[in-house]
């Protein structure tokens, strides 16, 4: 993961909001997401997926990446929202 990376309050607000549903009693979210960044790996999206999430980012590039089960969107080297990768689970 690239140090430089810095977390939205956005980011964080989704992250502890998904976790309660989940059921996870998370104290302090920074450290839980900087820890699932760290080994997160970029997830290959197919064209189509691509170009809906482009249109739904304002047709900012991001990048993807995934770490047990959470999905982090990087634009501008801004960690923008935390999403779980099965749609019912956010």
């Amino acid at each position: 993961m690239n140090p430089d990376i810095k977390l939205t309050a956005h980011a964080v607000e989704r992250f502890v909001e998904r976790s309660r549903k989940l059921g996870m009693k998370v104290r302090s979210p920074e450290d839980v997401i900087l820890k699932l960044l760290s080994k997160a790996t970029p997830e290959d999206l197919s064209p189509a997926h691509r170009v809906k999430r482009l249109i739904k980012n304002g047709c900012r590039e991001a990048t993807y990446l995934v770490n047990n089960g959470w999905r982090f969107v990087v634009v501008d080297n801004a960690v923008t929202t935390i999403e779980r990768i099965v749609p019912h689970q956010n």
